[in-house]
Formats: C-alpha cells, structure tokens, sequence
C-alpha cells in the first residue's frame, strides 16, 4: 500500500517530536495500542519537562479551568486547572490522547489554541515546550473525526507498528516474559497491520470488521505478558482464559506451545549454580526463551558462569543472546566490560 510507505516507527517519531515539537505540533496517528500514549512518558523522562497528559475522550470543560470573576472590572477570566501548571511557568510535554474523539465539542474548541497559537485561554506556553496529540486512523471504525482548520495547524505523522525485531529488543529491555517474545519472533504477523491487503485473513490482528474480538497488538502482548510472569499463582485453566481475553484465541493457544516449552526448561538457577551440568536444549524455539530470558538476567555476578554454560549451547543461541545484549544499553555494558564476554568474542567473532 502507498499509504503504508509513508508510516514512520515510533522512534522516529519520537526523534522528530524532540526536534521540532516546540514549533510544530505532531499528530500521531496509527492503528490502536501500537504505542503511542507510551511515547509521552518517554518524552517526560528525556526533556525532564513537566508532565501533563489530557485524555481528551474523558475531559469536560471543568478540567480544562473555571471562569472567576473580577469585582473591580465586572468581568471574568479563565483560571486553569492546577495540572497544567502555566502558574510555574515552565517547559512542558502536552500530550493529547484520542484529540480527535472529545467527549465534548467544547472541550476541543477550548484547547485548539494550543496547537497553532501555543497558548491556552490567554496563557503562553513556555517556548519550550511540547505539544503532541494521538489519534486513530478514520478507517479503523473507533470515532476519529478531524476539521480541516485542525489540520492546517498541525503536522500529521502515520506511525506503523513495531516490526518484530523491534518489539523484541523493547520487551527484552522492559522485562517481557521469554516466551512472548519467542512466540512474536516464531509468529511475526501478529505485529501486522489490517490496512496491508495481503493480512486481511489474519487472525490474530486488530480488524474494524470485528470491533468486539480481543486481539494481538503491542499493548495486549505486554498485558499477556503481565499475566505469564505470574502463571505460578494461578491454573493453567486461568491462564489459557486470561490470555484468550487478553490476546485473542488464535494468539493465547499458539502462545500456549511457547508456555509449556518455557515450564519445560532448566532454571536459572540451576543454570548459574551448576553451568557445566544444567541441561541444553536443542529445540530452536526453547533456545530463543533461554536467550531471551537470560539478557533480562545476567548482572556482574553471574555473567561469567552464564558464558560456561553458553558456550556448551548451539551458536543460535550464543549469537541471539550476545546480539540482543548489544542493543540493550545497560546489559551492553555488563557485556563489554566481562572478561567472559572477551575471550567468547576472541573464539566467535566470525558470527558478526
């Protein structure tokens, strides 16, 4: 699709945001729970501005500010809501959520200023500061209604899915459960858009036809994989129902396979504790949960013993993991500074 061409990742839009957000405001648009909300705390957390979200689908007028009247001049003015902070007068990221599904019309007219004029009911804007509003595409059935005069005011920017590798490098660094993460790398096209014809008997996506099924998506694989490090607490009959309501049944069933594999697996524990003893699994995908698994745990203390047990597995699972490692900053670091990791290097370099 032509269309399609035109969509950036969600690192480049975070990239263009933090260069030109101050001037423009960006109009992130995409299919649901790809990661756009996600992207404001990420923006707080770089900038250190102040924080203010607005769910534009639940605010009323009221939270916006209340009129107060002057006895002196008989007239009134606008007094802002406390959160949005213009009485500190400092830089801040103004995220938007659902801009273009209000729950009052009102509501909308009041805030348009801030995207083109930068300034809310008389109140400037600290010139650093960002503001960003997110969105649905129209054809994903969900209520996103824009007016022309709205889009001259801002720059719209289509934001496609995470490709695979990219939603695995981001649940590895955030703690996912191994298994998702070999499931989403072994089934890809649960990362696939609906707008893509050739995906239009895809089963595990997000389709408009069907508004009511549960469904894969970055957002409900990272609730699938909330209730997966927990599966200890609860049935396996709990599981596979929680996961269904969560990701869908074509989804929560193959993910199932990727379960049991995990379950089946020598603990790391065992592993670190008795490396040169520990079972090693031949099977490719219980390859890729240890090596996953075990990017989110190695530290300082345990890396040496990891590496003796690494070096009796397959060289699949030696060149996952130690690339994997290399695009996590804080395990990069453990990795480069292990004299394990050195002389592995010495012996293995023509994997790279």
């Amino acid at each position: 699709m032509e269309l399609m061409k035109n969509e950036v990742s969600l690192q480049e839009a975070e990239e263009l945001i933090l260069a030109v957000g101050n001037e423009n405001t960006i109009n992130l648009v995409g299919e649901p729970g790809i990661g756009k909300t996600a992207m404001h705390g990420r923006l707080v957390a770089k900038t250190g501005f102040r924080s203010v979200y607005i769910d534009m689908a639940n605010t009323q007028l009221g939270d916006v500010g209340i009129p107060m009247p002057n006895h002196e001049t008989k007239t009134t003015c606008l007094y802002p809501n406390e959160h949005w902070g213009f009485h500190k007068n400092e830089p801040m990221v103004i995220f938007i959520d659902e801009f273009s599904k209000p729950a009052e019309q009102a509501v909308q007219n009041m805030l348009h200023p801030l995207l083109n004029e930068r300034q809310l009911a008389g109140f400037k804007l600290h010139p650093d500061s960002i503001v960003v509003i997110a969105g649905n595409h129209s054809s994903d059935g969900v209520g996103d209604i824009m007016k022309g005069h709205t889009t001259s005011r801002i720059t719209t920017v289509p934001v496609r899915k995470p490709y695979w590798e990219e939603y695995v490098d981001y649940g590895t660094a955030v703690g996912f459960a191994p298994e998702m993460l070999a499931f989403v790398k072994a089934y890809p096209h649960v990362l696939a858009s609906y707008r893509d014809p050739a995906q239009k008997d895809n089963m595990y996506i997000y389709n408009p036809k069907y508004p009511q099924k549960a469904y894969y998506c970055p957002r409900t694989g990272e609730r699938g994989s909330n209730i997966l490090k927990k599966r200890d607490k609860i049935t396996r009959n709990a599981l596979v129902a929680s996961l269904c309501g969560t990701i869908g049944y074509s989804a929560a069933h193959d993910l199932m396979a990727y379960v049991e594999l995990g379950d089946s697996l020598p603990s790391w524990d065992e592993v670190i504790t008795n490396p040169r003893g520990a079972r090693v699994p031949t099977n490719a995908a219980a390859l890729c949960i240890m090596a996953y698994g075990a990017v989110q745990k190695i530290d300082r203390s345990n890396i040496s013993a990891w590496f003796e047990y690494l070096k009796r597995t397959p060289k699949e699972l030696q060149s996952v993991f130690c690339t994997t490692c290399s695009k996590n900053d804080d395990k990069k670091q453990i990795l480069l500074t292990s004299t394990a990791f050195v002389n592995w290097m010495r012996e293995n370099s023509y994997l790279f």
